[in-house]
């Protein structure tokens, strides 16, 4: 009975509990970190009831239509980059561009040459054999686009009466005219693409006071007779101060398409006496 005569007012009660507060503000490092330690391995099995519940609500929520595969995505971000670059043409001079484009090979059904790779020309070199030739208005200097008609791998070099030689880009003879932009200017860098002769191509001679950033996308120059727009080649994965130039970058870029994975290509055809008048 006498417990239930017992009553502490609010004032008591902060007072305790500061009081309590200095003493453990004071006592030493070790010990109040023994305390701390006390009371989390004690109130660790409180704490983690229905965490792990509300994780696997989490992933469960989780909608399967907003997860694509590594494929898909470098395909729709291929897309993307060739829509953007198309809509920032649209922006030029308008009268010049049609007069442009009034003249040179549309990228169309009718304007491209779907081949098979039947083989690659050396071990030593990064070139393609294709199943069309000459018979098929496949003469060199003619892009040569990914499957999916989206970016541009490489070059015919050498043509036959049935069959042609393409030199991919990322060979070391192979050097391609390039622009580089970022996403959400309209400004283009121009440079000339270099192969590595292994995965990847270069950019050199550019100076650093020239904003350059990974990620930024790399396009094929639109050129005469051969290409009517500009289309994406690669991402720039590297940008680094050149060793022999310190005032120049040293550029790596990422081709767009993996090589390693190509079964077939489309060669854009050209008219044969602008493309040699081109040449």
């Amino acid at each position: 009975m006498a417990g239930r005569n017992i009553h502490l007012s609010n004032a008591s009660i902060f007072s305790s509990f500061l009081a309590v507060g200095f003493v453990l503000f004071f006592l030493p490092r070790p010990f109040t970190s023994k305390v701390s330690l006390f009371f989390h391995d004690a109130l660790q099995p409180v704490l983690q009831i229905g965490r792990h519940d509300r994780m696997d609500t989490q992933r469960l929520a989780a909608n399967p239509e907003d997860v694509v595969s590594g494929n898909k995505y470098r395909q729709l971000w291929k897309d993307y980059k060739n829509l953007s670059a198309q809509l920032l043409s649209l922006h030029e001079d308008y009268e010049r561009l049609a007069n442009l484009r009034s003249g040179l090979p549309q990228l169309s059904k009718e304007g491209l040459c779907i081949a098979q790779i039947t083989g690659t020309s050396s071990n030593y070199s990064r070139e393609l054999m294709i199943d069309k030739g000459e018979n098929a208005s496949v003469y060199p200097g003619q892009f040569v686009l990914s499957e999916q008609e989206d970016a541009i791998v490489g070059v015919v070099s050498e043509s036959f009466k049935t069959v042609a030689r393409v030199r991919l880009i990322t060979d070391t003879m192979q050097t391609l005219e390039v622009h580089i932009r970022r996403d959400g200017t309209d400004t283009d860098i121009r440079a000339m693409m270099i192969g590595n002769g292994t995965g990847t191509c270069s950019i050199s001679m550019i100076d650093r006071e020239r904003d350059i950033r990974q990620g930024d996308t790399v396009y094929a120059a639109a050129v005469p007779d051969k290409l009517s727009i500009p289309l994406v080649t690669g991402e720039i994965i590297d940008v680094r101060a050149d060793d022999q130039h310190p005032l120049l970058w040293k550029i790596t870029v990422r081709p767009a398409e993996d090589m390693s994975r190509l079964n077939n290509v489309a060669v854009i055809i050209a008219d044969k006496k602008l493309l040699k008048q081109s040449r």
